[in-house]
């Protein structure tokens, strides 16, 4: 090696790994074709598509270096939040989704007053407490929330004009998936663009020793902050997608641990500090999940989980696009991410 010679290949070289999953892009788009009019298969694959958003939303916050156990107070107030709006007062989803985010970064705020001096395991654990606020106060204002009965017949995804003729997405499951496909496309986008600034590159530093780079002038305590805002924000839109597509919310179902600790296993199981390997977790894990181990293990099925972590520890620590990847990344212990 020469000197001065990098050893590592810049962030900015072609993206010959990327080019591997057009292919993947493609069967996305054409899945209503491939689903043969299967209303069952659209309907997994959106619900994959949208734990996959949130999966994109988690990683913000984890690239540096703090890890949330309660990005369900997050997800289930953007619930609620779209709901409620569009049930009580009849406001249009296309508003109460982007509401709904709004209302995630306030209860992040929350979050953050309480949780900011804390780090590692301390963090997650108080996050994972920090759910329980949101889920009691829902669970008994039924004045607002209706408490315990939940929020019945919730208007669908919204449509859109074209012409002469009007788009109802929340009338079909094919209307449905290619809503939360754009809506995935549209979050890849956003945090691609969101790791690869000054922002990222900042994230990265933190995660990789806070100290120095709080000497090197970062302001951690600002980037850690903005971290946790904008992964709250997406994570409560997810949410508010989720209260449109089901149709029916309850403190329970929004609320539980699954939506808080389901972002780390797909981030642990696609590979942490990726862009595209928490998403493509939930693309792969769920569907397999629904279609071959709930039929044949209907009360225990979602051991496939638990299986998948510990393989993923022991045999692929850097993620299965980690894996991947590794002849085309820069090594992630450089603190780069893909």
């Amino acid at each position: 090696m020469t000197k001065g010679q990098p050893t590592s290949e810049p962030l900015h070289k072609p993206p010959t790994g990327q080019l591997a999953l057009l292919p993947g892009l493609a069967i996305l788009l054409v899945l209503p074709l491939l689903a043969g009019g299967s209303d069952y298969v659209l309907q997994v694959f959106t619900h994959a598509l949208l734990l996959a958003t949130l999966a994109l939303a988690w990683n913000i916050l984890a690239v540096s270096g703090s890890i949330s156990l309660g990005h369900a107070a997050f997800f289930g107030v953007g619930a609620y939040t779209s709901g409620l709006l569009s049930l009580e007062l009849g406001v249009s989803s296309w508003a109460t989704i982007p509401m709904a985010g709004l209302s995630a970064v306030a209860v992040a705020v929350l979050m953050w007053l309480f949780c900011h001096r804390l780090r590692g395991a301390y963090f997650a654990l108080a996050t994972l407490a920090f759910v329980e606020i949101p889920r009691v106060l829902t669970d008994n204002w039924d004045g607002l929330t209706r408490g315990s009965r939940g929020l019945v017949g919730l208007p669908g995804l919204p449509g859109f004009p074209l012409g002469a003729h009007h788009f109802d997405l929340g009338a079909s499951p094919t209307g449905s998936y290619y809503f939360v496909l754009g809506y995935g496309l549209l979050l890849l986008a956003l945090v691609t663009l969101i790791f690869r600034s000054n922002l990222g590159l900042a994230l990265q530093a933190i995660r990789e020793e806070e100290t120095a780079a709080d000497a090197l002038g970062i302001q951690v305590q600002r980037y850690r902050l903005l971290a946790l805002l904008l992964s709250a924000l997406f994570s409560g839109i997810t949410g508010g997608c989720y209260a449109h597509l089901v149709r029916y919310i309850e403190p329970g179902m929004v609320y539980g641990l699954h939506f808080s600790a389901i972002p780390l296993i797909f981030a642990i199981c696609g590979g942490r500090f990726t862009i595209i390997g928490p998403a493509l977790a939930a693309l792969v894990l769920y569907p397999l999940d629904q279609f071959l181990f709930h039929p044949l293990l209907p009360a225990g099925h979602e051991f496939l989980y638990g299986v998948v972590i510990i393989l993923t520890i022991l045999f692929l620590p850097s993620g299965l696009w980690g894996q991947l990847r590794k002849g085309h990344l820069v090594s992630i212990k450089t603190g780069s991410i893909e």
